[in-house]
């Protein structure tokens, strides 16, 4: 029998209840879309019984643009539930992840007219498939959060003695320094509706990397771009 440990029960205790609630999250999210979908569906069938009421229509409109930005947001959340919980690491390639995300996001990166270049990045100790939703989430960023020119990202890395850092700079609309560890938390916005989006995005990114013991964080002056970069060991 093992002699008492404090801390050791505490960190089993913390890990136990880590565990219970990203099985929480992702039952909620999960269960939660099916009385949504029937709310989308009866909307539909609401808005063809009364097709020559504007009113009805308006307001089916706005029943139709609420469920789908929550079914949205569900979708996200159970992404952001299960981010990190792979345990499958291996040396690869990190341009291996990367060309799945350019591949994934080809469509949105010829409608910006985006320019993206790369230099070849290095191996790394990680799991192919969460670090391609890293480089999809913080390039669909870049997409998304954009200047009034083109998009211009360029991704580099540097290698160091047990660790490699990544780095995702564009050209876009920058962040206020004062908000670059709060963007990090889940659901944190500092865009209207006018820019779709969950808030989850980079809270994923930075949960996967986390999980992968590296770190993840942000440089902007507010009005050239931002830059993110993150470590992986190698």
């Amino acid at each position: 029998m093992e002699p008492p440990d404090p801390l050791r029960d505490a960190l089993r205790e913390n890990e136990k209840l880590r565990q219970e609630m990203q099985h929480f999250l992702y039952a909620a999210s999960h269960d939660l879309q099916e009385p949504l979908r029937a709310i989308i569906t009866y909307a539909q069938l609401l808005d063809r019984h009364f097709a020559a009421d504007p009113v009805a229509h308006e307001y089916s409109a706005f029943v139709f643009s609420g469920a789908n930005r929550m079914k949205d947001l569900l979708q996200q959340l159970l992404v952001w539930s299960r981010a990190g919980s792979s345990k499958r690491r291996s040396a690869i390639s990190l341009g291996l992840p990367l060309q799945r995300a350019l591949l994934k996001l080809a469509p949105d990166i010829k409608a910006s007219s985006a320019g993206i270049t790369h230099q070849p990045l290095p191996a790394a100790l990680a799991d192919e498939s969460e670090i391609a939703q890293v480089f999809e989430h913080l390039l669909s960023n870049s997409l998304k959060f954009r200047s009034a020119a083109s998009p211009e990202i360029v991704i580099d890395a540097e290698q160091g003695t047990d660790e490699c850092t990544v780095t995702v700079r564009d050209n876009g609309s920058g962040i206020d320094p004062a908000f670059c560890e709060q963007v990090l938390q889940p659901f944190k916005r500092l865009h209207g509706k006018e820019v779709p989006g969950s808030g989850l995005g980079l809270a994923i990114c930075d949960k996967i990397v986390r999980a992968h013991n590296g770190r993840l964080w942000l440089e902007s002056d507010g009005s050239h771009g931002a830059t993110v970069r993150f470590t992986l060991p190698t």
